[in-house]
């Protein structure tokens, strides 16, 4: 049996995730009917979700000490799951052709493991706090 410490983090980070995803997704939608090309709107969408995002992988998933200590390695991994989205997508999109909802998809899959991994390595690795 697996010790529900050993899955609670990871769920956590999951229901933060889809939280911040479902702003993304909102914000891309809105941004694409605005007028912008599918490829700036994703950019712009992973913006709204990052600013989402930080509060509750802080303390909620990961319990690290409120306040902004975290707040330049987080930027640092929004940055490069920016690039991995735009990149992702991109090759999704136009280069195997794949319309934007299962582009997107898939790209936030592989965003989604890149960041739980430096989340966990190297923004929030508070050790005050038992993992879990």
């Amino acid at each position: 049996m697996i010790p529900v410490a050993r899955v609670a983090r990871p769920l956590r980070f999951v229901s933060s995730g889809a939280l911040a995803t479902g702003v993304h997704w909102l914000a891309m939608a809105a941004l694409i009917g605005a007028g912008l090309a599918p490829a700036v709107a994703t950019a712009g969408g992973g913006v709204a979700g990052a600013a989402t995002n930080y509060p509750l992988q802080q303390r909620w998933t990961f319990g690290a000490r409120p306040g902004l200590a975290a707040l330049p390695g987080y930027l640092l991994t929004c940055g490069l799951g920016v690039l991995l989205n735009s990149t992702a997508f991109l090759l999704l999109h136009r280069g195997l052709a794949l319309s934007v909802a299962p582009a997107q998809l898939v790209t936030t899959a592989l965003v989604a493991v890149a960041n739980y991994t430096l989340y966990k390595r190297c923004v929030f690795h508070d050790r005050s706090h038992p993992p879990g």
